[in-house]
C-alpha cells in the first residue's frame, strides 16, 4: 500500500444487469429523447444506471465533454468531501477525447479509473489527468473503445452486486440470509447470519455506509472470503463458538443514488447511531440488538474509505471484556503486512458513529477499519484476511 496503482483488476458481479440499450450522435446538442445527458457525432455519454454519479454535461464548441459533478440534498450545511462520478461513454468510433469534471466547490479526490466492461478497471494514466490550479476541475483524455466505455471514481458495484456477492460466497458456507428492514426509498436491507446460531459470543460487521467508499468493501470481501474460505481447527472452532452477523450494504439508497456520503434523507448514516432519526440505522440497530440479547459481542467492525489506511478504535481502557483483541489485530497487522496501517484510539460518546454505539452500547471493541482510496483491490482484501485470522487465532479457544 501507499503506492497509486495505474492497474487494478476488479471483480463486479453481475455487470450485464445494468447494460442499456444506446443509439446515435449529434454535435453541441442535448441528448433528444434517449436516456443520453448530452452528445456528439461522436459520443454519447450516460448517467442512468444504478451507482452512476448525478450529473449534467455538454459538449463544447471544441468538442470536450463538460461533466458537472453534484452531491445528494443534504439536510446540514455542506458535505463530506468525496466528489463520486460515474459515467457511461458510447463511443461511434474509436478514438480519443477530452473530458472535463467540473467540481463546483469541491476539490478533486478520486483517480479516474476505466472499464469497457464493468468488470475489469484500470486507473486512468496520471499523463491523462490535469488539475486546474484550485484543484476544481480536472481535465481527462480518454481513449475511447467503439462501444460502451465506463468512467468512475472507482469501480462500480451497485448494491445489488455486492449483496449478490456475498450471498454467493456464505450461502455455499450455511449462512441465513435476512431481509432484516427497507430503506427510505424501500430497497431491501439485507444481512447474513452464520456460525454457531446458539453461541454466547458473536462477531458483527458491515459496510458501504458511506456510498463511494468500495476500498473498504474491498476488505471487507477479504473478510468474509477468509471466513469461508479457510478449511483448518482454528478457523473452524471460531465458526462453531461464535455467531457472525454481517451487513454488506448497509445504505442502498446512497450507493444506487451515486451519493457522496448520505442516504435519501440528506443523513451521514455514521453519524445517526444514536439519533436514529433514518430507517437504515434504525433497522440494522434493532437487528443487532435482537441478534445479541443475552451474548457478548466480541468485535464490532465498520469497514470504510478514507485518505490512508487507519484503524479507528476505542481507548485500551475502554470498558469492554474483549478489549485486548485491538493491540493483538493490531500486532498481526504489524507481523503480517508490509504496510500495515496506522491506528487512532479514542472514543467520542454520543457521536452517532456505529463504532462508539458499539462501544456505549453493546460493551464491544467497534471499529472503523478505513482504507485508503487507492489501496489496490489485492492488499485491501488482505487487510480483511488477516483480520479473519486474528479472529480465530484469538477467540478459537
Amino acid at each position: 500500500m501507499g503506492q497509486t496503482t495505474l492497474a487494478r483488476g476488479r471483480a463486479a458481479v453481475g455487470a450485464a444487469l445494468f447494460l442499456s440499450a444506446i443509439g446515435g450522435c449529434a454535435s453541441v446538442q442535448s441528448s433528444g429523447g434517449d436516456a443520453a445527458i448530452c452528445a456528439s457525432d461522436a459520443v454519447r455519454v450516460y448517467a442512468d444506471f444504478p451507482a452512476a454519479g448525478r450529473h449534467d454535461c455538454i459538449i463544447a464548441p471544441d468538442g470536450a465533454i463538460i461533466v458537472t459533478v453534484d452531491h445528494e440534498p443534504s439536510v446540514e450545511d455542506g458535505i463530506n468531501p468525496s466528489p463520486w462520478f460515474a459515467l457511461r461513454l458510447e463511443a461511434q468510433a474509436a478514438g480519443r477525447h477530452t473530458l472535463v469534471l467540473d467540481y463546483p466547490g469541491y476539490d478533486h479526490r478520486y483517480s479516474p479509473e476505466t472499464s469497457t466492461d464493468r468488470m475489469s478497471w484500470r486507473a486512468l494514466d496520471t499523463a491523462n489527468i490535469a488539475l486546474s490550479e484550485d484543484e476544481t476541475r480536472a481535465t481527462l483524455t480518454l481513449d475511447l473503445a467503439v462501444g460502451d466505455n465506463w468512467l468512475a471514481g472507482q469501480p462500480i458495484v451497485s448494491s445489488r452486486e455486492q449483496v449478490e456477492w456475498t450471498r454467493a460466497r456464505l450461502a455455499p458456507a450455511g449462512f441465513r440470509e435476512v431481509e432484516y428492514g427497507r430503506s427510505l426509498q424501500d430497497r431491501p436491507l439485507i444481512g447474513f447470519i452464520g456460525g454457531n446460531l446458539d453461541a454466547p459470543d458473536v462477531y458483527v460487521a458491515l459496510t458501504r455506509q458511506h456510498p463511494p467508499e468500495t476500498t473498504g468493501q474491498d476488505a471487507f470481501r477479504g473478510l468474509v472470503s477468509r471466513l469461508v474460505d479457510r478449511d483448518d481447527a482454528a478457523i473452524e472452532s471460531f465458526l462453531s463458538r461464535h455467531k457472525i452477523l454481517l451487513a454488506p450494504m448497509a445504505n442502498p439508497d446512497g450507493v444506487d443514488g451515486g451519493y457522496w456520503r448520505l442516504n435519501r434523507g440528506g443523513i451521514d448514516l455514521n453519524r445517526d447511531w444514536g439519533p436514529f432519526t433514518q430507517p437504515e440505522t434504525r433497522a440494522i440497530t434493532d437487528w443487532i440488538l435482537r441478534e445479541t440479547e443475552g451474548r457478548n459481542v466480541i468485535a464490532f467492525m465498520d469497514f470504510h474509505s478514507t485518505n490512508r489506511d487507519v484503524m479507528y478504535a476505542p481507548p485500551l481502557d475502554a470498558p469492554s471484556p474483549t478489549i485486548d483483541f485491538l493491540p493483538y489485530l493490531e500486532q498481526r497487522f504489524n507481523a503480517t503486512l508490509a504496510a500495515p496501517p496506522e491506528w487512532s484510539y479514542a472514543h467520542n460518546e454520543n457521536s452517532g458513529t456505529s463504532k462508539g454505539w458499539a462501544l456505549d452500547v453493546l460493551k464491544a471493541p467497534g471499529i472503523t477499519v478505513e482504507l485508503w482510496d487507492e489501496t489496490p483491490q489485492a492488499d485491501a482484501e488482505r487487510i480483511g484476511s488477516v483480520i479473519a485470522d486474528a479472529l480465530a487465532a484469538y477467540f478459537a479457544e
